[in-house]
């Protein structure tokens, strides 16, 4: 099978899983736990190699996020009441107290990775309950929007940072960081962005007001151009091509999930914000 067919089946399948995981309530939790823990051990994997650097520290953190996702989960269901979210608090307190009893005290400025880790991608995929629980029961319905969203918008950032973004003088977003990336490529993806929001809020799939569906197709499809920024940034600094080897033809899943880490975080804010959720 050559490469566009592996990368194509790949993406079908992943694609389906998704949209099974989000329609399907009670499978939703279990891919999305998936999610974090698979994303985290990626990270760590590259941040850390094959030594069993932090590992304690490493399975604190994802049980953090893992915890934070579930009792949101309970919460936004009617189970718990919100204070109890307070008790992912626990597993970050013993983040901080175990290396007090390393053997090798010369390499604790590397305990960063775990907190960079938790923060900038375990948490943003826990927090995803925000966009999927609505009145005590499950709607994934805005979440697929927002993926459709953030997905399609890549169509959009290659065809215009192909045929503009590469000629000489093509300003770029970050050339340290990804060459390819044009100013071009980014303007190409919020056109897409907010062309895919539009039709979405027309086919009555994307229930808000038109204005914020706009709103929402300009962040999603900005954030998630920067997403895959932040995550080239920590492969070139690791030195790494992908996340890993979980999706034939794409890389990891960090890698096809990289936008959709940041974007969702700042559109729960927005939603929140103007009384959206």
């Amino acid at each position: 099978m050559n490469n566009l067919a592996q990368r194509t089946l790949s993406g079908i399948v992943l694609t389906a899983i998704m949209v099974c995981s989000c329609l399907i309530g009670p499978l939703f939790p279990f891919v999305a736990v998936f999610a974090i823990v698979w994303t985290m051990h990626e990270y760590y994997s590259m941040a850390y190699g094959r030594s069993g650097d932090f590992i304690a520290e490493r399975i604190l953190a994802v049980v953090t996020a893992v915890s934070v996702f579930v009792l949101l989960c309970f919460i936004l269901h009617g189970v718990l009441q919100a204070r109890y979210l307070v008790l992912a608090i626990l597993p970050i307190l013993a983040m901080m107290i175990v290396p007090v009893w390393m053997k090798d005290h010369s390499r604790h400025s590397r305990i960063s990775h775990v907190f960079v880790g938790l923060v900038c991608v375990g948490l943003p995929l826990s927090l995803l309950p925000l966009l999927t629980v609505r009145g005590g029961s499950h709607d994934s319905l805005l979440l697929l929007c927002i993926i459709a969203v953030i997905w399609l918008s890549d169509v959009g950032a290659y065809a215009l940072g192909t045929a503009l973004g590469q000629r000489p003088g093509a300003r770029k977003l970050a050339p340290a960081i990804s060459p390819k990336k044009s100013l071009w490529g980014l303007i190409g993806a919020v056109i897409a962005g907010v062309l895919v929001s539009v039709g979405l809020h027309f086919l009555g799939l994307f229930k808000l007001p038109l204005v914020h569906c706009i709103a929402i197709g300009m962040l999603a499809s900005a954030l998630g151009v920067l997403g895959d920024l932040v995550e080239s940034m920590f492969k070139r600094d690791f030195g790494y091509k992908d996340s890993g080897y979980l999706i034939p033809g794409h890389g990891g899943l960090y890698d096809r999930l990289d936008s959709i880490i940041v974007a969702t975080p700042a559109i729960t804010a927005y939603l929140v914000l103007f009384g959206l959720l």
